[in-house]
């Protein structure tokens, strides 16, 4: 799409301000990858100012659309409590969301949380 090849520089020099509006305006009609890119770039800064809760909000409605990166992405922020409170009990559940779907390092973190007794029983 056209906000990733503005982030990447693909046909182009890359331009995260430009990618940043175009993915803002695909994420308003609900698209889920444009939902987790753009949260990426304000979670990391990237075209503009940090902002981790709102990160943290468009994660939330790619994930709920079934969008494994954004899920495992969200459990890590629940995990750590970035951009919000932490809940190791959310982490874990958005963890087994995306483990479900063979992402890797939900597999390990979901594993880990297991291991540790982490957001619910230890196993």
């Amino acid at each position: 799409n056209l906000g990733r090849m503005h982030e990447r520089g693909e046909g182009g020099p890359e331009d995260a301000v430009e990618a940043r509006r175009l993915y803002r305006l695909a994420a308003a009609q609900g698209h889920a990858r444009a939902q987790y890119r753009l949260g990426g770039m304000l979670a990391n800064g990237e075209g503009g100012p940090e902002d981790c809760a709102e990160a943290r909000r468009l994660f939330g409605l790619a994930a709920a659309q079934g969008d494994a990166d954004a899920q495992g992405t969200l459990g890590a922020m629940h995990d750590d409590g970035e951009g919000g409170p932490q809940d190791l009990v959310e982490a874990r559940r958005l963890y087994g969301l995306a483990a479900a779907q063979g992402h890797a390092m939900a597999q390990l973190n979901l594993g880990i949380m297991h291991a540790n007794g982490e957001g619910g029983p230890r196993d």
